[in-house]
């Protein structure tokens, strides 16, 4: 009778257990992970695919949740990321422009990816955009995108003065000879109101790609010292400078004009050609002004092919609680699918291979960029003082386009400057 009891004591301990455990393990698994996504700007059309690929996300992991907080370009997001590092309170993954991975990472703020991402994903990437995210060793952040500067033209333009087409880039005596055949007085009033080459020395994106293209630069190969005294990068600055103040083929006002200035000269035929990135392209392909009358090709070139990239970059915080939630966050928004879907939408240029090769990659509007950057598509400077020399470089260069110094002179001031930031 004894032994009786006990066993059946012992099928009810059991049997409580079960439901014990069953009853926790509900619990727990109604228990989630919350990460945080911070998006630097994006358009109303970029978030809600945003919030796509977030719900596909937490469908595919059920036992994550993403806090999804987008920060306007107005509010300098880059301001706000420095503010939380050091108030502790910085988001799990975020989105940043580079070259400010670089500014973080000197803080320490970035978790190095190389123990997260695996090897056949890492070599699916743009070998040079992983190279631009290695620091020390460190790959601390992966490229969503690429914003890939290249050679818009006004198809009916050249067509009128018999000029090709720039499917293959131009050199730069061909680019100096058509901006000149197209700048003209097309009413007969004696005013010029047709320019070559729409341009502005506000944005370093305008004319450093013609440094490069004469292997040139403003900095050295290790950004540690200037080298804009060396001949061939005054030789390149001075080529576009003679664009301005010589050939005359750029419209008044370059020194400081907007860029959506440029744009909108360009889809009223006042501008010939100028240089944008891909997603100006879908913007002009959507304006009936410019049907059937522009097209895109590959900037001009000397010694080598170049041009100017930008990219937005995702990248973990190194204070994140939820690290590998955080890294599956990060590949999933990385993923070819979703890569795909953003580049598509925005115009922007993929930086996985298997991307680029999707069929809609090879569309007349998208082809050049892919071309370009596989060419010579550079980044600006890898360096937590590159803003610095943005504010140095930007305003000599201005001035040498308005005629208040040489080339020779605002090169000199532009290397004594870059050397005293280097020195500090």
């Amino acid at each position: 009778m004894f032994l009786k009891d006990v066993k059946q004591g012992l099928v009810w301990v059991i049997g409580l257990l079960v439901v014990l455990t069953l009853c926790f393990a509900g619990v727990a698994s109604a228990q989630k992970t919350t990460i945080t996504f911070w998006q630097a700007g994006g358009s109303e059309e970029l978030i809600a695919l945003t919030r796509r690929i977030i719900n596909d996300f937490e469908e595919k992991y059920p036992d994550v949740t993403v806090n999804y907080q987008v920060i306007p370009w107005a509010e300098d997001p880059h301001v706000k990321y420095q503010t939380a590092i050091l108030g502790g309170t910085m988001a799990d993954v975020f989105s940043l422009g580079d070259p400010f991975q670089y500014v973080l990472a000197a803080a320490g703020a970035l978790e190095p990816l190389n123990e997260y991402i695996p090897e056949d994903m890492l070599n699916d990437f743009v070998p040079a955009t992983i190279d631009r995210n290695t620091i020390d060793g460190k790959l601390v952040a992966l490229p969503w995108y690429v914003s890939v500067r290249a050679l818009f033209y006004r198809s009916d333009l050249l067509a009128e003065e018999g000029i090709p087409e720039p499917t293959t880039s131009w050199t730069w005596d061909e680019f100096v000879e058509y901006t000149k055949r197209l700048t003209k007085d097309t009413d007969g009033d004696g005013k010029i109101d047709q320019y070559g080459f729409g341009t502005s020395g506000q944005y370093v994106s305008q004319y450093l790609p013609f440094l490069w293209q004469n292997d040139a630069d403003f900095l050295d190969d290790k950004n540690e010292v200037a080298t804009s005294t060396d001949p061939k990068a005054i030789e390149a600055l001075q080529f576009y400078i003679d664009l301005v103040r010589e050939h005359n083929v750029v419209p008044p006002g370059s020194t400081t004009i907007d860029l959506h200035e440029i744009q909108r000269m360009f889809a009223n035929g006042q501008v010939a050609l100028f240089i944008d990135a891909q997603d100006t392209a879908f913007a002009f392909d959507r304006e009936p002004l410019l049907e059937g009358k522009f097209g895109v090709g590959l900037l001009p070139h000397t010694v080598r092919h170049a041009s100017f990239s930008g990219a937005d970059v995702v990248a973990i915080s190194a204070t994140s609680k939820n690290k590998e939630a955080a890294w599956q966050f990060m590949e999933h928004l990385l993923s070819p699918s979703a890569m795909a879907d953003y580049c598509l939408l925005s115009g922007f240029t993929p930086v996985r291979a298997s991307v680029s090769e999707y069929e809609e990659f090879q569309h007349p509007l998208r082809a050049p960029f892919l071309e370009q950057a596989q060419l010579g598509s550079m980044f600006y400077y890898s360096t937590p003082s590159a803003s610095a020399f943005t504010r140095i470089i930007r305003p000599h260069v201005q001035e040498v386009m308005e005629g208040q110094k040489t080339v020779e002179q605002a090169m000199a001031e532009i290397a004594d400057l870059i050397n005293e930031e280097f020195a500090r």
